[in-house]
């Protein structure tokens, strides 16, 4: 799933790359454009911000952001769902108006770190930084898969990182909530679907051994494809920081009776 459907089905694959070098500090360029169609209807864009800036003699700070840009889709309330989890929210999601927007938060964040100098500066050299990424994780059966992930440090002990995933219907231009998917949530159901499932993937990574919960919740981090439904844990969500990401994948044969039935007719299951 993650290669966006077998790449022989694509009819056309545009790859542009811009590049552009300037010596001055502040060097925010968009420095990659990418144009990927699945289908000929279809197509994806990207745009780019990468950014450096020394404001302390012991911290510099960086910054880096990637979001998709989709010329095709036309429905706001879609694109506002889209770009809700990036906290972006346009009248125009044209590739202008988010490399401007991405810009912007990059100057505030700049100018946050700046601020927090005021009550502390680092006494040794040290990189701060702050990047986020937005992929296009597949595009099945009119459903499209975005995974939104993002990392920094700003001191301390070690930095952070998570990883989200949103589904998209496009055929009736909304977001998937996991009620579309699962008609039953009993917790007492799916404890033990979710236990049961973490540990059978878990066999050669160690991460039970690092498990904070006695039971594991469902959330709405999640995403499909034609065998498994997938669950997305963060760190510290059910097991410590060490553990890094947990993912639970659980087979549709064995929860079909959960299932609602329009998730169960639309994926021919």
């Amino acid at each position: 799933m993650k290669n966006l459907v077998a790449l022989s089905l694509l009819l056309s694959i545009a790859v542009v790359s811009c590049k552009k070098d300037k010596t001055s500090k502040d060097d925010s360029t968009i420095i990659n454009t990418e144009i990927v169609a699945e289908t000929q209807s279809f197509q994806i864009d990207s745009v780019r911000v990468k950014d450096s800036l020394k404001i302390d003699k012991n911290l510099t700070l960086g910054f880096e952001s990637n979001l998709l840009v989709f010329p095709g889709l036309k429905d706001k309330a879609l694109l506002d769902s889209i770009y809700a989890p990036k906290q972006i929210r346009l009248t125009d999601y044209s590739k202008a108006n988010l490399s401007e927007d991405i810009h912007k938060k990059k100057t505030v964040y700049y100018d946050e770190q700046k601020a927090s100098l005021k009550e502390y500066s680092p006494e040794f050299a040290q990189n701060w930084f702050n990047n986020g990424d937005m992929k296009l994780f597949s595009k099945d059966n009119d459903f499209l898969t975005v995974q939104y992930t993002g990392d920094g440090y700003t001191g301390g002990a070690h930095g952070y990182y998570y990883e989200n995933y949103k589904v998209f219907d496009l055929k009736n231009n909304k977001s998937v909530q996991l009620s579309n998917v699962v008609s039953n949530t009993d917790s007492s159901l799916w404890k033990n679907i979710l236990m049961d499932n973490f540990l059978k993937n878990d066999l050669e990574k160690g991460q039970a051994e690092m498990i904070l919960v006695k039971d594991i919740p469902l959330n709405d981090n999640f995403y499909f494809d034609k065998e498994f439904l997938y669950f997305l844990y963060n760190q510290y969500e059910i097991t410590a920081y060490a553990a890094g990401t947990v993912l639970i994948k659980i087979p549709l044969s064995d929860i079909k009776p959960l299932l609602t039935e329009e998730f169960i007719q639309r994926q021919g299951l």
